[in-house]
């Protein structure tokens, strides 16, 4: 940004300097033209030309210093809301490798979980229990059937961080992995089934969008795992009048409770597996760009254009004189 004023000082300095210059010019030739003129008539009328070609000349110069300034003051702007402005200017970019984190089970989750084995029809006790359909018997996860379910379908977690599971009873789940709750399943049930083979996925991601963005509200998706940029696309994306470079991430996971503030105008966040990565229930706060900070991109351009207005001010009323 001080290198746009910088440049743009510049420009406004030799655009508004050549009307003066060229002005300065066109007094002195004339000064002499009318020393060699006797005529008081002639005098006043070259003096009234003279100007009219002033006027000309300054409001035209004006003009355009008022163009230029209109100019850069939106190219210091488009930095603003670009993401990840200072990512190279290339077709490619190589990124560090980042650590998938794996998600741990919560209370309120719902799990879709499925039984298999050479006998089919005695894995479906455990896919079909009591006459009550399980998540095993539901479907594929993730499907729009499955996810219009969510609420009532799967194995929900419940207050004390378990879940019921036919014929082996209560299975703690909370702060596991959903490897850890499979290998815990699949040691549980072999003495029931012959080889069984156990799959469990969580059922949908939830998450939360406030403030300025085009849609907010609370967003289910069948994602595993979900960015920060998957939320606020799934939002509608940011604005112009958000702020990018204050972004709130509100986070209460495994027994822990923070609020982390994120720059997408940053690639850091690109490499941050705690921050790009969202968590389950996270809830992603943007907020607005006030009145201030529009005055921060075009406060030093206001007071260029008052300088310029009160000094062509000035040379007209002298000229006059």
């Amino acid at each position: 940004m001080g290198r746009i004023n910088y440049y743009c000082g510049l420009i406004i300095f030799f655009v508004f300097g050549s009307s003066v210059t060229d002005h300065s010019e066109a007094i002195n030739t004339t000064d002499h033209n009318a020393q060699k003129r006797k005529s008081i008539g002639s005098n006043t009328k070259i003096l009234t030309m003279h100007n009219s070609m002033f006027y000309k000349i300054i409001n035209s110069h004006f003009i355009w210093t008022v163009v230029l300034l209109v100019f850069f003051s939106s190219c210091g702007s488009v930095n603003q809301i670009k993401y990840f402005s200072d990512l190279p200017d290339t077709n490619f970019v190589n990124l560090p490798h980042l650590e998938q984190q794996a998600r741990l089970i919560q209370k309120g989750d719902r799990l879709f979980i499925t039984i298999g084995a050479k006998n089919p029809e005695a894995a479906a006790i455990f896919n079909n229990y009591g006459d009550m359909p399980t998540s095993g018997s539901l479907g594929a996860a993730g499907s729009s059937a499955t996810l219009a379910m969510s609420d009532v379908s799967g194995y929900w977690v419940d207050d004390l961080g378990s879940i019921e599971f036919p014929i082996i009873g209560r299975l703690n789940a909370e702060g596991l992995t959903t490897r850890q709750l499979k290998d815990t399943i699949t040691q549980k049930i072999s003495p029931y089934l012959s080889e069984p083979l156990v799959s469990v996925k969580f059922i949908s991601f939830k998450f939360t969008v406030l403030g300025e963005v085009r849609t907010p509200g609370t967003y289910i998706l069948s994602n595993q795992r979900t960015t920060i940029l998957d939320a606020l696309g799934a939002a509608g994306d940011l604005p112009r009048s958000a702020k990018r470079h204050n972004i709130q991430i509100y986070r209460d996971y495994n027994g822990k409770r923070m609020i982390a503030k994120v720059d997408l105008r940053k690639k850091d966040i690109l490499s941050n597996p705690d921050l790009f990565q969202l968590r389950n229930n996270d809830v992603v706060i943007v907020q607005p760009r006030d009145i201030q900070f529009f005055g921060e991109e075009t406060r030093s351009y206001i007071s260029i254009i008052s300088l310029l207005v009160t000094s062509t001010a000035l040379l007209i009323s002298v000229s006059k004189r």
